[in-house]
């Protein structure tokens, strides 16, 4: 997946007759204090849908009919925590409008996740934001439990993220593009195959425990090696240990 130029937004007006009930879907995640009195409420919903992603080559395997058990999470600044309701209308939406539906159907632009993101950010600011005193933070579709695509809320910025298992423990990708690609996306999750590979390859490498070291040869070999043939660009690279965490970070590093 890569990230988005100008996502075109459209609100549908085709509900659907089987709604299903999103009590169960939905819960606060995080609820914390921030300057000014205000909160952070994040709250997480899940709908069921299909898409095609029509633009890639018929080669391409997401060309085709193909579906995702989508979560959807936003993260909205407010004054005060009785307004987290009103993100249950962000539910209803997702319900009413994309559970057990073609997404292709229901939107204008390829149904990617950071076209989505994008999309459902837009629909927050106009319908929810601007009737309550609330600003969104983030805007976050996954379509897997290793992927995800984040809108940021006051930069509209969408980056993706992948999570791969490794022998030093989770590591997660962060990607970034000055825009989306002609797909729509940041950039194919299929073209980070070399570095799964290469997570692989070293699976049996103790030559470093301090994760550290790690984090910085992970960063510097997707540079070198995947980087130059894709359309996005890192941002971070966090591997998550039983015991540590190591983080790289563009422009943090040395």
């Amino acid at each position: 997946m890569k990230p988005d130029t100008s996502s075109p937004h459209t609100t549908s007006d085709r509900f659907s007759n089987q709604a299903k009930e999103q009590e169960g879907c939905m819960d606060i995640a995080n609820q914390q204090s921030i300057p000014e009195e205000r909160l952070t409420i994040t709250r997480r919903f899940h709908f069921s849908a299909s898409h095609e992603l029509r633009k890639l080559p018929p080669t391409h395997k997401c060309s085709r009919n193909h579906g995702h058990n989508y979560s959807v999470t936003a993260s909205a600044l407010v004054h005060d925590s009785a307004a987290s309701e009103t993100l249950s209308c962000l539910g209803d939406y997702l319900d009413k409008t994309f559970d057990h539906r073609l997404l292709n159907e229901q939107v204008d632009f390829p149904p990617t996740s950071e076209l989505l993101a994008r999309h459902l950010a837009d629909w927050f600011d106009d319908t929810i934001a601007s009737a309550m005193p609330m600003t969104l933070a983030a805007m976050v579709v996954s379509e897997t439990d290793t992927t995800s695509a984040r809108c940021d809320g006051p930069t509209r910025e969408v980056t993706i993220a992948k999570r791969f298992p490794s022998s030093h423990g989770d590591v997660t990708l962060v990607l970034g593009a000055d825009g989306l690609d002609e797909f729509g996306f940041v950039t194919d999750f299929g073209a980070l195959q070399p570095f799964a590979q290469h997570l692989r390859a070293h699976a049996s490498d103790a030559g470093h425990r301090d994760l550290g070291p790690v984090v910085s040869h992970l960063a510097g070999w997707f540079l070198d090696n995947v980087e130059p043939k894709i359309h996005g660009r890192l941002a971070s690279v966090r591997v998550e240990s039983r015991t540590a965490t190591g983080l790289w970070e563009r422009g943090a590093a040395a």
